[in-house]
C-alpha cells in the first residue's frame, strides 16, 4: 500500500511538547494540535478509519519512524 494516492497521518511531538497530527493526500493537506499524545493518536485513528485507506505513523523527532499502522476499509 505503498501507493501516492495513499492519505498518510503522522503523529509527531513539536519542539514545546504539543503534539500535531500532519494528514497529507492526493486532494487534502491539513494539521491539528493537541496537548497529549493520546489526544492526537484518537485524532489520527479516528480520521483512518473515516477513510478507506490510509497510513498513520508515529514519527520521532529526528524524522525516523517509530511505528506505523495500515488502515483499509472493505468494499460494501
Amino acid at each position: 500500500m505503498n501507493d501516492s494516492s495513499t492519505p498518510i497521518l503522522s503523529v509527531t511531538q513539536t519542539r514545546d511538547g504539543v503534539w500535531s497530527v500532519n494528514e497529507r493526500g492526493p486532494t487534502r493537506v491539513a494539521i491539528a494540535y493537541f496537548p497529549t499524545k493520546w489526544g492526537a493518536m484518537r485524532h489520527a485513528v479516528r480520521v483512518a478509519r473515516a477513510q478507506r485507506r490510509c497510513r498513520v505513523a508515529i514519527v520521532e523527532r529526528g524524522g525516523v519512524v517509530r511505528l506505523s499502522h495500515e488502515y483499509t476499509q472493505e468494499k460494501s
